[in-house]
C-alpha cells in the first residue's frame, strides 16, 4: 500500500513525466530504496525528503507538503539540540509526547509553525 509520502513522490514524477528510476538517479539512490520508502517498508532517512526538495526545485507549498509526508511516514526522530535548554525540552518532549492531549500537542505544534493563536 502506498503511503502519503509515496502520492507525494508520484506525484512528482507524473508532474514531470519521470520514471522512479529516473528520481532515484537524481538523488544517487537505489530504486529499490525509493520504492520500499514509497510503500513504508523503509522510513525516510533523516534528509531524504530534502534531497527530493533540492532535486526537483520545490518551493512553499509543494516542499512542505513533502516535508510534512516525510515526517508522518518517520518511527522515529533524531534531533540533536546544541544548548542545555534544547536538551531538557526535547527530553521533556520525547517523555510526555504520548501523554498529551490533542489540544497541547496542537498549541505545541503552532509554536514551532509560528502559528500562535
Amino acid at each position: 500500500m502506498i503511503t502519503e509520502l509515496g502520492k507525494e513522490l508520484r506525484k512528482i514524477r507524473i508532474d514531470r513525466d519521470e520514471r522512479l528510476l529516473d528520481m532515484a538517479d537524481k538523488i544517487q539512490k537505489s530504486a529499490a530504496f525509493v520504492s520500499a520508502v514509497e510503500v513504508g517498508k523503509k522510513s525516510p532517512p533523516s534528509g531524504f525528503e530534502e534531497m527530493i526538495i533540492r532535486a526537483y526545485g520545490l518551493a512553499n507549498d509543494a516542499a512542505d507538503a513533502l516535508r510534512s509526508a516525510a515526517d508522518r511516514a518517520r518511527k522515529a526522530f533524531t534531533i540533536e539540540p546544541n544548548t542545555i535548554l534544547g536538551r531538557d525540552t526535547a527530553g521533556l518532549l520525547a517523555r510526555r509526547m504520548n501523554d498529551l492531549s490533542e489540544d497541547q500537542l496542537r498549541n505545541i505544534h503552532d509554536i514551532l509553525s509560528n502559528k500562535q493563536r
